[in-house]
């Protein structure tokens, strides 16, 4: 009785895909073919549409004059192995394209004999030679980049499907497409499975592909996980990766690369199945997750380097893809700015209509805002300060996320620091050359976890020369800190945030304000991070400035012909001490050049302060670390301590006139009024006599609450006076 119900449910299936892949209209992935149809008769009247589809075919044209070639894959990332097979899936996807777009079956044509190839060589590979990764594919080292191959893939079949005959379809199908599921579904089930940006591209190539060939069970596993209960696939990755507010748990790098696949697979679905309202799931979080990612760069669009994070603005392919959805669902023009900064769309329904509204653009506006992490919103996030425009818009970030998975730092309350169009105080990324073969074939570098994670490569805290959470990623993962405060009014800008998980016994508190004030001529930063412990530890805390060192006002010893290492282990190997001094009275201030402003950090001291010049760059035999500078300021033997930090832009060099303005910094004095459980009250004093007072409530951030210190009150977690 069973293998009767059995082969009757096997029956049906097959029945019912074959008839699904009857009735699907192809293409039906991101191209349609009801926008197909509505596109052709209109190219050549929408400049920045035309001048999309006219580069892309030059390029086609270009490539289809030369043999296919299909190497046997031997290479990492950026050997050539690697990159033929990466040209070859944007070939197949733009020359479908094309073929939808202009009727010529040429393009077609090259897509068949391209996939006839595929699906002769697919079969006969192993595992690819090159393991640098648990998660191998075939064609490429990297199984992540075999699914970004079949997402490109998919479309381009789906653009040709009717050019070709059922028997070219099988023959491409049994001997590429499925043998790719297999490996996707079966072979790397726990990749299939996983809450991850390799998950999210597993899936969404497979059930792109699924679309094509109508393979419903396929896109449902997709969809919901290999068991389809929903503790897998594409919407739990939505519920888990993705924040109320849009942030991705892999913070804004890998925002920016898992996109395109959540987009992607997104739109194929609400084409294939718009009863899914696939763009609502969520309260909308796949639209949200883009201008979310939009506020999470500078303001000339290079992402914070936030997490494992390298070199990228929001020109990149991945974001057109973003911002061209999320404006043809939403209609906000500002993100129209965005495309038009691009200077090119997607060849799609949200593409076209992207360029037809081109000019309604708005500019876009970057806010001072808190992002919540973690899927309910509950487990820390970001709080970006703004004051000012264009290239005199500052931007001050605090990150107090949850760990962020495989791509995140033991960087709990640490800072970063932009103005003028540059990286002032610098999160350092990832110690990573991308698609370098030389470098680690492309891969991430040692250095990448002897450095770049740990704490002291951050502009944070770290306490015993340890590593938060002791370096154990599992623990971290487990513990977020916690939201205190956040103002934004035209005047002051602040955002607070604790922890008392990172480092057993210590409790950490930083507030870090962007005030607008009188005694200064730009925004000025005040940091104050409160430490407090029943035992008495070494505290450090590095500014990793970016810029030339012009003066300090403290005495140093600087080590010119030998220098020693800050440490053994825990990224203290990587940073060469140059200089070391001490503080001649209770203010130690670091002046540098950066482009053609100057820059003081002026830092609260005592006689117990120490004050080291580092380097980057110890321990680096193969010269993988970018050589910069940092000032960390020690605190030895101490159980409670507060560091009070102000950093100020001021001045002007300009090398071409030969002048110089201002030089010099505006803090003279930095004191602590007052530091208990309940208040904070720090006074800076400036060069014109006059000071201002910085009031912190450190046990209640009720925004109603009013409290009172010497006879001054005030409402709410902080007053300036």
């Amino acid at each position: 009785m069973k293998s009767i119900r059995s082969f009757v449910f096997t029956l049906l299936l097959f029945l019912s895909l074959g008839l699904c892949a009857q009735q699907t209209e192809h293409p039906c992935l991101i191209l349609t073919k009801q926008v197909v149809e509505q596109i052709r008769p209109n190219l050549g009247t929408l400049p920045v549409f035309d001048n999309t589809v006219q580069e892309m075919q030059r390029k086609i044209d270009r490539i289809m004059d030369l043999p296919i070639d299909l190497p046997q894959p031997k290479d990492a990332g950026g050997g050539y192995s690697h990159e033929q097979h990466k040209r070859n899936y944007t070939a197949i996807y733009q020359a479908g394209v094309l073929y939808q777009l202009k009727g010529d079956k040429k393009y077609a044509e090259y897509v068949k004999q391209m996939l006839f190839a595929y699906a002769e060589l697919y079969p006969t590979l192993p595992l690819h030679p090159v393991q640098k990764s648990n998660y191998r594919g075939r064609l490429f080292w990297q199984g992540l980049n075999e699914s970004v191959w079949l997402v490109n893939v998919s479309q381009g079949y789906d653009c040709v499907y009717n050019y070709l005959t059922e028997k070219e379809r099988e023959q491409i199908e049994t001997g590429l497409f499925r043998p790719m599921i297999r490996f996707f579904r079966e072979e790397n089930r726990k990749t299939f499975a996983r809450i991850h940006n390799h998950g999210t591209w597993a899936v969404a190539a497979v059930g792109m592909i699924s679309y094509v060939m109508g393979d419903t069970d396929m896109v449902e596993q997709s969809l919901y996980g290999p068991d389809k209960d929903g503790k897998g696939g594409f919407m739990k990755q939505i519920d888990q990766l993705f924040s109320p507010d849009g942030y991705f748990e892999e913070g804004p790098y890998y925002q920016r690369y898992s996109l395109q696949p959540f987009l992607m697979f997104a739109q194929a679905v609400d084409n294939n199945e718009p009863e899914r309202k696939i763009f609502e799931y969520k309260d909308g979080v796949l639209l949200k997750a883009v201008t979310t990612l939009l506020q999470l760069t500078e303001q000339n669009g290079q992402f914070f380097h936030l997490n494992d994070a390298l070199d990228k603005t929001w020109h990149t392919n991945e974001l057109a893809w973003g911002v061209d959805i999320a404006y043809a669902k939403t209609g906000n023009k500002q993100l129209l700015s965005i495309a038009r900064e691009q200077g090119s769309v997607v060849i799609s329904e949200a593409g076209w209509k992207t360029a037809q509204d081109m000019a309604l653009a708005e500019p876009f506006v970057h806010r001072t805002l808190i992002v919540r992490d973690g899927p309910d919103g509950d487990q820390g996030g970001i709080g970006v300060l703004r004051d000012g425009k264009g290239k005199d818009e500052v931007a001050v970030v605090m990150k107090y996320t949850s760990h962020g998975m495989g791509h995140g730092h033991f960087d709990k309350l640490s800072v970063s620091y932009y103005d003028n169009d540059r990286e002032i105080l610098q999160d350092y990324g990832a110690a990573r050359f991308l698609n370098i073969e030389p470098k680690n074939g492309g891969h991430y570098l040692p250095e990448n976890d002897s450095f770049c994670k740990h704490t002291i490569s951050h502009n944070t805290v770290t306490v015993d020369g340890k590593s938060h959470f002791n370096y154990d990623m599992k623990l971290s993962s487990e513990h977020a800190p916690d939201f205190y405060g956040f103002v934004d009014t035209d005047e002051v800008k602040m955002v607070s945030a604790k922890d008392k998980y990172a480092v057993a016994g210590v409790e950490m508190h930083r507030t870090v304000w962007l005030l607008r004030h009188p005694l200064f001529d730009r925004p000025v930063t005040v940091d104050i991070f409160r430490i407090t412990s029943a035992e008495k530890h070494r505290y450090d805390l590095p500014f990793y400035f970016l810029g030339h060192l012009m003066r300090t006002n403290y005495p140093y010893e600087a080590f010119t012909t030998q220098r020693a290492l800050l440490g053994e282990s825990n990224g203290y190997q990587h940073l060469w001490v140059e200089a070391k001094g001490k503080a001649e009275n209770n203010l130690i201030a670091t002046t540098f050049l950066n482009g053609n402003r100057f820059y003081t950090i002026s830092s609260l001291a005592d006689d117990q302060t120490e004050v080291y010049l580092n380097r980057i760059g110890g321990t680096d035999p193969d010269f993988n670390l970018r050589h910069e500078p940092a000032v960390m300021l020690r605190r030895e033997e101490a159980a409670n301590h507060t560091f009070v930090n102000v950093i100020e832009i001021h001045g002007e060099y300009n090398p071409r006139m030969e002048y110089t303005l201002d030089p010099y910094a505006t803090v003279q004095s930095i004191r602590l009024v007052s530091d208990t459980a309940d208040y904070t009250v720090a006074e800076i004093g400036t060069q014109s006599g006059k000071s201002l007072r910085i009031y912190l409530s450190n046990n209640n951030s009720d925004a109603e609450a009013t409290h009172t210190f010497e006879g001054y009150s005030w409402k709410g977690v902080c007053s300036i006076q």
